[in-house]
C-alpha cells in the first residue's frame, strides 16, 4: 500500500480477509486497496463488509461517502458522512467530504458548516481553504443575484459591482461604479473610503486625500480612513499633519502595522530620525518578510547614512538589497492585489523607492 503497489495489496489483503473472515480491518484495508486502484464497485463491498463487523470502525464511513460522492449519489454520501463525524468529531477529513457531498447537492450554506469545522481542525490544509472559498463564494454570488433582482440600481448593486471591478484591477470602472454610488447616498460610511482607495490605486492622490477627509467628516472613528490620509499626507508633502493622523490611528488601533512605516517616513521628513528609525523598525517587526518591510530597510539605510552611522546603513542595504533579489524570484502582483485586505494601502515598488529615493 505504501509502495503504491495496489495489485500486491489486494492480493494480500485479500488472503488475511478469507483466512480471518470477522476481522473487520482487514476488510477495511483490503477496500482502501481497491478504492486506491480505481475498482469503486468491489471497495464499496469490501468497506460495507468492515462496516458490518464494526459499526464504529474509523475511517469506513469516511470511504463509503467518498465513493458515494465519485459515483453521484450525494445524499448517500452526505448521511455516510455525517456518520464518520459523529463516530470520529475530531477528523477534518469527514467535514471535508461533507461540505463537498454538499455543495455537490447545491447547499453551500450547510457547506459552509462543514467546511468550518473542517478548517478548524485542519487550518492548514490547502484542499480544505479551496473548497471553503467555493462555499463562501457560492453563497456570495447567490446574495448578489438576489440583490440584482430586488433592485438592480440599488447602492449596494453598484459597490458590488465596484468590488468586482477592483478586484480584477479595472480600477476606472470601479471608480464609475463608485462615484454614482456617493451620488445616490452621499452620507452612507464607507463609500468615500472606497472611492478614495481607487483613485489612490490610479494615482490621482489630491482626489484621494479630499474624500478621505470627507469620509471623516461622515464617521469621525473611521480608523482606515484616518490611517490611509495620514499615509497619503506624508506622501503628498505634509507630513507633520500627516504624522499626527498617524498617530491618532495607531493608539486607535495599534494592529495597523502598515502606519509604522508611513509614521516613519513623515518622522524623517520631519527630521526626527532616531523616531524614525523606532517606527520603521517597528514596521519590520510586524512583518519581516514583506514588501513593507523591504522598503523600511532602504529607508533605514538612508537615515542611519545621515547620522553617519555606516555600519547599520551597509548592514540595513543589506537586508534590502537580499529582500529585493528574493522578491524578484517570486514577484506575483496580481495575486497579491487579488488577497490584500482592504485596509492595506498599495505597497510602494521597492525598485522605484531605490530609484527615486535621494540617497544622502
Amino acid at each position: 500500500m505504501a509502495a503504491g503497489n495496489f495489485s500486491a495489496a489486494i492480493q494480500a489483503y485479500t488472503t488475511v480477509t478469507r483466512s480471518t473472515p470477522a476481522f473487520a480491518e482487514g476488510h477495511l484495508n483490503l477496500g482502501l486497496a481497491l478504492f486506491q486502484a480505481g475498482h469503486l464497485d468491489k471497495a464499496r463491498a469490501a468497506l460495507e463488509k468492515a462496516l458490518n463487523l464494526k459499526p464504529q470502525l474509523r475511517g469506513t464511513n469516511l470511504f463509503l461517502g467518498i465513493i458515494a460522492y465519485r459515483q453521484n449519489r450525494f445524499e448517500e454520501a452526505e448521511k455516510r458522512l455525517e456518520r464518520e463525524t459523529a463516530i470520529d468529531p475530531g477528523g477534518a477529513n469527514a467535514y471535508l467530504w461533507l461540505g463537498i457531498s454538499l455543495l455537490a447537492e447545491n447547499d453551500p450554506q450547510r457547506a459552509i458548516v462543514a467546511l468550518d469545522k473542517a478548517y478548524a481542525l485542519d487550518p492548514k490544509n490547502i484542499d480544505i481553504l479551496y473548497q471553503r472559498g467555493r462555499a463562501y463564494y457560492r453563497v456570495a454570488n447567490a446574495s448578489y443575484a438576489e440583490m440584482f433582482q430586488l433592485d438592480r440600481d440599488s447602492v449596494r448593486v453598484h459597490q458590488v459591482l465596484a468590488d468586482a471591478y477592483a478586484q480584477a484591477n479595472r480600477n476606472q470602472e470601479a471608480i464609475s461604479e463608485l462615484e454614482v454610488a456617493v451620488k445616490m447616498a452621499p452620507r452612507q460610511p464607507g463609500l468615500h473610503e472606497s472611492l478614495a482607495d481607487q483613485y489612490w490605486v490610479v494615482g490621482q492622490l489630491d482626489k484621494a486625500a479630499v474624500l478621505y477627509q470627507e469620509e471623516l467628516d461622515i464617521d469621525p472613528y473611521a480608523v482606515s480612513s484616518i490611517y490611509k490620509l495620514g499615509s497619503l499626507l506624508v506622501l503628498n508633502q505634509n507630513p507633520a499633519e500627516g504624522v499626527q493622523l498617524l498617530r491618532q490611528a495607531l493608539k486607535a488601533d495599534p494592529g495597523l502595522s502598515d502606519a509604522h512605516y508611513y509614521l516613519g517616513d513623515g518622522l524623517a521628513k520631519m527630521g526626527e530620525l532616531q523616531d524614525a528609525v523606532r517606527e520603521f523598525d517597528q514596521a519590520i517587526a510586524a512583518d519581516p518578510a514583506n514588501d513593507r518591510a523591504m522598503s523600511s530597510y532602504y529607508k533605514l539605510a538612508q537615515i542611519f547614512r545621515k547620522l553617519h552611522d555606516q555600519k547599520q546603513a551597509q548592514a540595513a542595504l543589506d537586508h534590502f538589497l537580499q529582500m529585493r533579489s528574493e522578491h524578484q524570484t517570486r514577484r506575483d502582483s496580481f495575486t497579491a492585489n487579488m488577497v490584500r485586505k482592504r485596509t492595506e494601502l498599495p505597497v510602494a515598488d521597492p525598485e522605484r523607492v531605490s530609484m527615486t529615493a535621494n540617497t544622502p
